[in-house]
């Protein structure tokens, strides 16, 4: 494609931005609107460099169209400053592509070499990525290739995250588009895990972005030469401070922990390490870098409400705001609550989200206000609302939902409370297990069916409702290597 062609009949090319592996990225200007936005296309036509019959091409193509089409759904649900909102995709003859905001700017690898970091503008820098990242890891989603070439600084000196391509959900049933024997990402930022072709989480993610934070504070990489691999494998790193001799010992020690080989020595998630380094970043009303940075990824923080530009919105986005506070102002209707939860069963049963479980949410106070927590249809409407949100992948929604499902009542417990709890407490569980925290779900399995054996009592409907439960999360525990501990449980049931 060149400059001045009109893809999908819409988007103009002005200027070809870059490219990687199969995509290219233009600025184009929208015909409609008249903006301009970043178009990401895959070239389906081109050859693969690395495929040599025409099996082997047409599975590398297939391969490439899953993680394109991937990337734009992950896009489609993600909502921060940091990342870039999707607008539009389609197909054009032949060539799938993605519309997103334009980010102008400066990438963090261009930025670092023009500029000696002070430790306040690497801890803005840091608290930014660590937001973005907490976004997409509440997803959960592993970005997977986290490094200063797919991080800009726009024109705000806000931090964006870009290029989705190889970024992985976490939910149960998702396609693994890596072949075995292959590993994604690039070799100066994977982890230890992702090298060895084991589990990925989110703190996959956080060994990357120790690698990011090591750079930007030292002005060296964690690792380098030719045993990089087992360097990232085995090897510890050098204290950053043997380095840079300025450091606070909390931020050399949180960088270290970030490196970590395992896991779980890693911080907990993201947002604690946004914590530790929001203490040394810049503060609202403190006085701008001196010398000056261009952009200036310290402006969001010292200027917080001057850095809150309004994001455009893809046309006829909802309101949700708008049409809750129409809600809330009067009687809800049984009808409206009943066909609400008639659209958020079917957005569970498609996969799809695309805003009924949201709707069916910002009802849910109303019907507790208007019939009370105990009415069934209320109760009923919180289940459905939770296990939609589980379904569909948003797994930090669906816990707090599960959470309220697990309270119990204030005045005795009648079966159906029991019912509730139970089913609440398995479902909170259950939506650990994406974040790489199996053992919680193990517990709960064996809290509930010990529950069912000692309340025989239980109605017929609630203990079958339980029990397919019971069976759902077993089976997804034995995916996870737990099946003798799974297989003695549920021989009570």
């Amino acid at each position: 494609m060149q400059k001045g062609y009109v893809l999908g009949g819409r988007y103009e090319l002005i200027e070809h931005l870059g490219s990687g592996g199969m995509a290219h990225v233009w600025r184009t200007k929208d015909g409609r609107s008249g903006r301009e936005v970043a178009v990401k296309f895959l070239r389906t036509n081109g050859d693969s460099a690395a495929a040599s019959t025409d099996d082997e091409i047409h599975s590398e193509l297939d391969h490439a169209r899953g993680r394109f089409r991937r990337e734009g759904a992950l896009l489609g649900q993600l909502r921060h400053r940091g990342i870039p909102e999707l607008y539009d995709q389609g197909v054009d003859h032949g060539d799938p592509y993605l519309v997103m905001r334009l980010v102008e700017g400066k990438a963090l690898n261009d930025f670092m070499d023009q500029y000696t970091l002070t430790v306040g503008a690497c801890a803005a820098i840091g608290v930014q990525i660590a937001d973005a990242l907490a976004c997409a890891h509440d997803l959960p989603v592993v970005h997977r290739d986290l490094k200063p070439y797919n991080l800009i600084i726009d024109e705000y000196g806000i931090v964006v995250l870009i290029d989705f391509g190889i970024a992985k959900p976490l939910w149960p049933g998702v396609t693994d588009y890596t072949r075995h024997g292959s590993t994604v990402g690039s070799r100066h930022y994977q982890a230890p895990e992702q090298l060895l072709e084991r589990q990925i989480t989110p703190k996959t993610d956080l060994y990357a972005f120790g690698c990011v934070l090591y750079h930007l504070l030292t002005g060296h990489m964690p690792f380098s030469g030719d045993r990089l691999t087992d360097q990232h494998v085995h090897d510890l790193p050098l204290p950053p401070t043997c380095h840079v001799g300025h450091l606070p010992d909390e931020l050399e020690e949180l960088v270290l922990r970030l490196l970590a080989k395992r896991p779980e020595d890693r911080p907990a998630d993201a947002r604690e390490v946004a914590e530790v380094l929001r203490r040394y970043a810049p503060r609202p009303g403190d006085p701008a870098p001196d010398p000056r940075l261009e952009p200036d990824p310290t402006r969001p923080l010292r200027l917080p409400d001057d850095a809150q530009y309004e994001r455009p919105t893809a046309p006829g986005s909802p309101r949700p705001a708008a049409s809750a506070r129409r809600r809330r102002a009067a009687f809800l209707s049984r009808r409206t609550f009943d066909e609400a939860v008639a659209r958020a069963r079917a957005e569970t049963d498609s996969g799809e989200p695309k805003g009924a479980l949201d709707a069916l949410v910002e009802l849910l106070p109303a019907a507790r206000r208007d019939w009370g927590a105990s009415d069934q249809a209320t109760r009923a409407a919180l289940r459905v609302a939770a296990d939609g949100m589980r379904v569909v992948g948003r797994y930090r929604k669906a816990v707090e939902l599960y959470e309220r499902m697990a309270r119990p009542p204030r005045d005795g417990e009648a079966p159906e409370d029991l019912a509730d709890r139970l089913e609440g407490t398995l479902g909170a569980a259950e939506c650990q297990m994406p974040f790489g925290d199996p053992f919680p779900a193990l517990e709960a399995l064996a809290h509930v069916i010990g529950a069912l054996a000692e309340r025989p009592e239980l109605p017929v409907p609630y203990a079958r409702r339980l029990e397919v439960r019971c069976r759902e999360v077993a089976f997804e525990l034995r995916q996870l290597e737990f099946g003798s501990q799974v297989d003695e449980l549920l021989r009570s049931l």
